[in-house]
Order: structure tokens, then C-alpha cells, then sequence
């Protein structure tokens, strides 16, 4: 049962981690026009859909999470993963590809341990 080993790995990928972005921006535009429309009966008001659905949740929200790196909702600091999405790296070729290739393993600051830092076997392919 060895924990560094490559096959053992599991990864957030793109789209689950956009995907849960989407949904929680979602149920928040969901939200947001659920109140506009009890506000539109209860005053006798026509209902806009255009005033009803504001644009600005979905892409600001998707740009916050793709520009900082910080996965999840902005008011919930808490709850957020850090260091999700980097800037590529186009120095050269070779570190454009070591970039695309490294993966984040969650080791504490206080960890002194060497082996998860050490190349493993299964790694070499």
C-alpha cells in the first residue's frame, strides 16, 4: 500500500473543478431571480427578464476563480482551495512542459518528511 505511487494518484481536473464553479453561480442567479420575481408580484410589476437575470454573476465569478487561484466562492474564505489555476509558465519549451506536468501534493509546512519529495518508480512511466 504505498501512497506515492503514480497509479494511487487521483486529480482534480478542469472541467469538475469549473463545473462546480458553474453550479454555484447558478443557484445563485437562480436565487437572485426567484427574489426579483416575488418582488415583481408583490408590487403588481411586470416581470424583465432582462433585469431579472444579472450577466455579471457567472462571468465574475468564473474570472475571480481563473484569475486569484482561489477555488470556490469569494465570500466563503474559509472553504477555498488555494493555488488551483497558475499562469503558464513560456520561458522555454522544456519548462512550458515541466509545467503542464507538475502536480500539487497537499504536505504541510511543518512536514520534514523526504520521501513524498523523492522521485518514486512508478513515476518514470
Amino acid at each position: 500500500d504505498d501512497r506515492d505511487h503514480f497509479g494511487k494518484k487521483r486529480l482534480d481536473l478542469a472541467g469538475p473543478l469549473m463545473a462546480s464553479i458553474f453550479r454555484t453561480k447558478f443557484q445563485q442567479l437562480v436565487k437572485d431571480m426567484r427574489g426579483y420575481l416575488h418582488r415583481c408580484v408583490e408590487n403588481n410589476k411586470e416581470f424583465n427578464l432582462t433585469l431579472a437575470v444579472k450577466n455579471n454573476i457567472m462571468t465574475a465569478g468564473l474570472r475571480y476563480s481563473l484569475a486569484t487561484g482561489n477555488w470556490g466562492d469569494q465570500k466563503k474564505a474559509a472553504s477555498v482551495k488555494a493555488g488551483v489555476s497558475q499562469v503558464l509558465n513560456r520561458y522555454t519549451y522544456a519548462s512550458t512542459l515541466s509545467h503542464l506536468r507538475r502536480t500539487n501534493t497537499p504536505i504541510g509546512r511543518d512536514g520534514k518528511i523526504a520521501k513524498p519529495r523523492q522521485l518514486h518508480n512508478s513515476h518514470w512511466g
